[in-house]
């Protein structure tokens, strides 16, 4: 397309090798690791001059943080989509309202 236009096809070109260059180079593998603070950093210098790649996760996340109460129905208003959160630290609450999924 670029050749029928007029253009410059040289750059399209280099990519192209470079890419089949890349193709070439050992496939790195990935690992990963719950962050807990400077021991794990200790641990993933270890693998600092190998082909493995580290991804940090963590345990804090959101979803964790936040309970989700959930209570079978007794009544009619029970299966309303009305949720509440309670923060597991203060022991706030807060209710919501889920809308309905149509398919």
């Amino acid at each position: 397309m670029l050749a029928n236009n007029k253009y410059n096809t040289l750059p399209i070109e280099l990519l192209h090798k470079k890419r089949r260059q890349n193709h070439n180079v050992q496939k790195q593998k990935w690992t990963k690791f719950t962050y807990i603070g400077k021991e794990t950093r200790f641990i993933t210098n270890l693998f600092k001059d190998t082909n493995v790649r580290i991804a940090f996760t963590t345990n804090n996340t959101t979803g964790k943080c936040l309970t989700m109460e959930k209570k079978t129905p007794q009544c009619k208003y029970d299966k309303s989509e009305v949720y509440q959160l309670t923060c597991p630290d203060c022991k706030m609450k807060y209710a919501g309202h889920r809308k309905a999924v149509q398919s």
